[in-house]
């Protein structure tokens, strides 16, 4: 009956991980391919707007990516070699990955101010395999479970959610691309913005300080010399968006957030990424 307690428990866990890993893999595809995702409903309740958000990457590696790494390792722990110590391993495992998970649903909701309905869904399933995996513990494998175990794990986590931060909000665009902004001005290109906009945010940054000189229209009412009337006019439903204008008159656009090198084509301009 024990064994069998085990193994009921072990695939719970497993089915967890493998929806976590489900979940973290289509976040990952969604950040590199710019596609639009099944839950982008509005600028609210959008899991577009956070994986494309400055707070999406660490050190220039999705978050999602790090998600996809702490799925697979719990199923590695479940199956390969298994003893029923490797609860207390995926419990203090998960313990740990949660701290800076939380950090990112706090983002969601007070600074980001979107709901990435996949992002909170694969943390329940990390909250559940957290508490099954004490329950086996507490139950099955009847190993303590003390504050000087976690502990240890619990400032692990805080430290990570400090690197993560200052990684997070240091990320500037260094490089000078005052040409590119030139030419596409010169292009006809008018950038639409809102201060409300995350991508337009990351956006910016990648611009860096060369962006204060690109052609812009900001689309907000609370933004600085906002013209929503003409944003309206110019049928502008996200933002950031992109429009190559003549005499006032749209040529073309590109809508969300976009690498230099697809705007440099854009518009037709040379762009060499240093």
């Amino acid at each position: 009956m024990q064994r069998q307690g085990f193994e009921f428990i072990r695939i719970a866990i497993t089915l967890l991980a493998l929806g976590g890993l489900g979940i973290m893999s289509y976040l990952t595809y969604l950040h590199y391919s710019g596609v639009q995702s099944f839950c982008d409903i509005s600028e609210e309740i959008s899991c577009d707007v956070v994986t494309t958000s400055i707070y999406s990457e660490i050190f220039g590696i999705p978050m999602s990516l790090l998600g996809m790494g702490y799925f697979i390792t719990a199923l590695v722990l479940l199956w390969w070699k298994w003893k029923p110590e490797r609860y207390l391993v995926i419990f203090l495992l998960t313990l740990f990955a949660l701290i800076p998970s939380l950090y990112l649903s706090f983002l969601e909701f007070f600074v980001i101010k979107a709901f990435c309905v996949l992002c909170e869904s694969s943390k329940a399933l990390m909250v559940a395999m957290l508490v099954i995996s004490f329950v086996a513990l507490k139950t099955k494998a009847r190993l303590p479970v003390s504050l000087n175990t976690v502990a240890p794990v619990i400032i692990a986590g805080l430290l990570a959610t400090g690197i993560t931060y200052f990684a997070q909000t240091g990320v500037v665009g260094l490089e000078d691309h005052s040409e590119l902004v030139e030419c596409l001005n010169e292009k006809g290109v008018v950038y639409y913005k809102s201060v409300k906009c995350n991508n337009c945010i990351r956006q910016e940054r990648l611009f860096g300080e060369a962006i204060t000189k690109l052609n812009a229209v900001e689309c907000h009412p609370e933004g600085e010399n906002p013209q929503p009337a003409l944003c309206l006019a110019k049928k502008i439903d996200k933002t950031p968006t992109f429009l190559i204008e003549e005499d006032g008159v749209e040529i073309k656009r590109i809508e969300g957030l976009q690498k230099l090198q697809v705007l440099a084509e854009f518009a037709g301009c040379p762009f060499e990424a240093k």
